[in-house]
């Protein structure tokens, strides 16, 4: 799996945290709610873009979850690795063996980060459909 892919599974977060967190600190003089029409014209856009992301992020998590989760027949998953690290072991080839076994712990770590991340998004999801932003697939 590239480096491209993991990093923009990593980011996910926060760019669902941070723009949202932006648009807060955007507006300063009106307060979410006052009825303000330029701040909360704001906000909404903001929410409108983040669940668009939210909608967009969805299948991307949930694809390299499946990655990382997949048995010995699916290259980068975690059973891959430690496959590799067994074959590379019984061929005496140590390093490789021991590189394959860091890696697999890597992956590991990165899928309970997936997971976390699938758990925001579903949040996030739910909160979109609940304020009418239609974040629904």
């Amino acid at each position: 799996m590239s480096r491209t892919t993991w990093a923009a599974a990593v980011l996910t977060a926060g760019l669902f945290a941070g723009s949202t967190g932006v648009a807060f600190a955007d507006s300063p003089t009106s307060a979410p709610g006052s009825g303000s029409g330029s701040g909360v014209a704001e906000l909404r856009n903001a929410a409108t873009r983040d669940c668009a992301l939210i909608k967009d992020l969805g299948p991307t998590v949930t694809d390299l979850l499946a990655i990382v989760n997949g048995d010995a027949s699916t290259p980068g998953s975690v059973a891959w690795l430690n496959a590799g690290a067994a074959k590379a072991k019984a061929a005496g080839r140590a390093n490789l063996a021991s590189w394959l076994t860091t890696r697999a712990t890597l992956r590991q770590e990165q899928g309970a980060v997936l997971q976390t991340r699938q758990q925001l998004l579903t949040t996030g999801t739910s909160w979109c459909q609940g304020h009418g932003f239609g974040a629904a697939s």
